[in-house]
């Protein structure tokens, strides 16, 4: 890969845990405003958030309608979108659409999320690729937001790496000798959450600053 991956640790709440997390060579912080998950963020969270410099602030979305997405982008000052749930391309478009047409909101990416299992079929990305800016590949399982667990990184031989892609799903210390034989592919960042945790929503900080070193 012609550049390092970049690293997005998702499901932030705590703001102590973000400030130190911030002191690290992390790239996007994500933060989670699906309300059935466990580390749902909510207004009273974010009012308190520090200054996260050169970070970028992801914001992911369950099927949630363009207005609240909207909303959260203002409120929140996201530079991201993750688009987590069954949103259709018309979606995708719509939102792309009001997100580029406003020049405070302009230079917002869109990512959409597809679950990977074995069956799984890369062709059904061909119409989403007008209209987003990144994909991100989990493991597909029975919860929206996450599932914990790696899928087959073999299956990505099936994907033609038109669009760069975030890695999630289960990703943990021991993995990264697997993740540094993926650096052919079109990989832009590896999205780590519940494996680098001592509770939901807060983050093991020294862990995350190993995984970091040993990713080279």
């Amino acid at each position: 890969m012609a550049e390092s991956l970049k690293i997005k640790v998702c499901g932030m709440r705590e703001p102590q845990n973000i400030a130190d997390l911030l002191s690290l060579d992390i790239d996007y912080l994500g933060f989670i405003f699906y309300e059935k998950s466990p580390r749902h963020i909510n207004s009273s969270d974010i009012s308190h958030l520090p200054n996260f410099g050169e970070v970028k602030k992801v914001g992911v979305f369950v099927n949630h309608s363009i207005e609240f997405v909207l909303e959260k982008i203002h409120h929140f000052g996201l530079d991201l979108v993750q688009l987590h749930g069954e949103e259709s391309v018309i979606f995708c478009r719509e939102l792309q659409k009001i997100i580029h047409a406003n020049k405070r909101s302009e230079q917002i990416k869109i990512i959409k999320v597809f679950s990977v299992g074995s069956a799984f079929d890369f062709d059904q990305l061909a119409p989403y690729k007008s209209v987003v800016d990144y994909f991100l590949f989990d493991t597909k399982g029975k919860n929206l937001g996450g599932n914990g667990v790696t899928f087959d990184w073999e299956l990505l031989k099936n994907y033609d790496n038109a669009i760069p892609f975030f890695l999630s799903g289960g990703i943990d210390m021991e993995h990264i000798p697997q993740i540094k034989a993926l650096r052919h592919l079109n990989i832009h960042a590896l999205d780590i959450n519940s494996k680098f945790e001592l509770s939901a929503g807060l983050k093991d900080v020294a862990k995350i600053e190993r995984f970091v070193a040993n990713l080279g």
